[in-house]
């Protein structure tokens, strides 16, 4: 029973290691996604949370249709260039186990 909780314990601490080196500031997870485009409009925006509700067109690439839905952006400062009801261009990265990162976008005129 010992070694059992021994082993458990190990593999926990390995599993948290290796989260926090890929999320650390040198290997950044987003960084080494898969990057989306879209387009769509600001619906609500949340800079406490870093969060952005968006109405966004279907993205192929993800068999996603169109939808309204939140997404996490990698700098709340991406929020500053954008208001509700932008019509829109951004890019996104899938991050495991979360909701989607937009690390880039801008207003369309």
């Amino acid at each position: 029973m010992k070694k059992l909780l021994i082993c458990m314990f190990i593999a926990i601490l390995s599993i948290t290691a290796a989260t926090v080196y890929a999320n650390d500031a040198h290997h950044k997870a987003a960084e080494n996604q898969k990057s989306y485009s879209a387009k769509g409009e600001v619906v609500a925006m949340d800079s406490a949370l870093s969060k952005v509700k968006l109405k966004h067109d279907a993205v192929p690439e993800l068999k996603w249709p169109g939808m309204t839905m939140f997404f996490n952006v990698a700098d709340k400062s991406l929020l500053d260039t954008v208001k509700i009801g932008d019509h829109i261009e951004f890019e996104f990265v899938k991050v495991d186990g979360g909701s989607p990162l937009i690390t880039k976008i801008k207003p369309v005129k």
